[in-house]
């Protein structure tokens, strides 16, 4: 089976030949090339704990798990993987102190390499990515293989019960932690036992926590010229077309509420300008977040809509609105796209407003909603509306808000439930253990019959 694979990737590698010399020369992927192939790892490990996330969303999910395994006092060395370019880099941000590797390609000679080298007791991948050759090869060296924060979307399911192969690889799995019961029906659909599986909440909820100083919204909402009387509405991550719909809103908004006022926090900091020139030719004027950090004007307070063109505020930039905005969500993006994290307005206590299309966000918008603490638009006018509706009714502004902040209250802890089913898995690794020597609330591992 592990030639058969290599073959076909490789057959593939082959036909995509020109895309991937495309990629290798104009995005700098050829730096990377040879960690993908074992090199660069560093000296040999002993019973190391891997924890792999393909991208930078799922590596942030690590950190309170790290710090969990850090406070556990547990010995072993820490791995940690990704496999996209933005999610290495921030693995090698977020934990500089730990050993940061590329994940390889799925290779048999490769991963072999690899776990040879890092001697893994235990490998934890984030969500859903499933190699067929690296689980196959931890299984041979009876490693376990947890899966945790894990997810599987109808398509998913629809595609991998056509092929039959991803099931036989989920089968074979020691743990799988899923965010919802939804998940796991789909999951047991494919034939995974309901003995592998717990549900136990979505880990993006851990990551969704108010600043230790509590005053330090307040603060910050003062120092950008917001006086207290002010109603401020933020949209987070917006995409084109969502500045300008925000942008109408706001005009038509200020006739009633004329101490509105509103930031812009564009998705990719590079569309500042045109963002700038949009509200510049609606008839505003228009303050960029740098000008004011580098004491080139004074902060605009309502008088100027300010446009967000830095990098890593947007969360604490929540806490100064009185209703959110998160952007990705009001137009069609694609299939597998739409939406950007609602927990981050949620937990300060306010309004969450969205779009549509919420791919990536759909438990958290459903949740939200049926909760009355978010609310889901269709177009333009419907978000004008809406947003009209939560300045009118302080009341209604008020109560969603709470509302919110318990909703996110109440998903948290995930983290907590899947570190307490991952220490079993490190104590015994190595070993096949029958279910009954472990915790009730722990599947068991693995027997080595395939």
């Amino acid at each position: 089976m592990s030639v058969l694979l290599d073959f076909v990737y490789l057959l593939a590698a082959l036909l995509a030949s020109p895309w991937i010399a495309y990629r290798l020369i104009t995005r700098g992927d050829w730096r990377g090339l040879s960690a993908r192939f074992g090199a660069g790892l560093g000296p040999q490990l002993s019973g190391s704990i891997w924890l792999h996330g393909s991208s930078a969303g799922e590596i942030a999910l690590l950190v309170p798990l790290v710090r969990l395994l850090d406070e556990s006092k547990v010995s072993h060395p820490v791995v940690i993987s990704a496999y996209s370019a933005t999610g290495i880099a921030a693995a090698r941000r977020t934990f500089p102190d730990r050993n940061v590797i590329v994940f390889p390609f799925d290779l048999s000679f490769v991963v072999r390499h690899l776990l040879r080298r890092l001697d893994p007791r235990l490998i934890v991948i984030v969500e859903s990515e499933y190699w067929p050759n690296f689980l196959r090869a931890a299984r041979r060296r009876k490693i376990p293989v947890a899966v945790i924060n894990g997810k599987i979307s109808e398509r998913s399911q629809r595609l991998y019960a056509r092929t039959g192969f991803v099931p036989m690889l989920l089968r074979q799995l020691s743990l799988i932690a899923l965010q919802t019961d939804a998940y796991e029906q789909r999951m047991r659909a494919l034939g995974v036992s309901r003995e592998l599986m717990r549900v136990t909440g979505n880990m993006k909820y851990d990551l969704a926590r108010l600043p230790e100083a509590s005053g330090r919204a307040q603060l910050l909402r003062e120092q950008l010229g917001y006086r207290t009387n002010d109603s401020l509405i933020i949209g987070g991550s917006v995409h084109e077309r969502e500045d300008a719909a925000l942008i109408s809103a706001f005009r038509q908004l200020r006739s009633d509420h004329p101490r509105l006022g509103l930031v812009l926090v564009p998705r990719y900091p590079t569309d500042a300008r045109r963002v700038e020139l949009l509200a510049v030719s609606a008839g505003f004027s228009v303050v960029r977040k740098t000008a004011i950090d580098r004491g080139e004007c004074a902060a605009p307070g309502r008088s100027s809509i300010l446009v967000v063109d830095t990098i890593g505020e947007l969360r604490g930039l929540y806490g100064i609105a009185d209703i959110a905005f998160v952007g990705g969500s009001l137009f069609y993006r694609g299939s597998n796209k739409g939406g950007h994290n609602m927990m981050e307005p949620a937990v300060y206590g306010i309004p969450v407003v969205f779009g549509a299309f919420n791919y990536s966000f759909q438990d958290t918008a459903r949740e939200l909603v049926d909760a009355g603490a978010g609310f889901e638009v269709r177009d333009v006018d419907a978000l004008t509306d809406m947003l009209r509706r939560l300045l009118d009714d302080e009341s209604l502004r008020n109560s969603s808000g709470q509302r919110a902040a318990e909703v996110i209250s109440a998903g948290q802890g995930a983290t907590q439930k899947n570190f307490e089913l991952l220490m079993p898995l490190i104590d015994a690794a190595g070993l096949r253990l029958p279910a009954s020597s472990l915790s009730p609330t722990m599947p068991p591992a693995l027997n080595d019959a395939e």
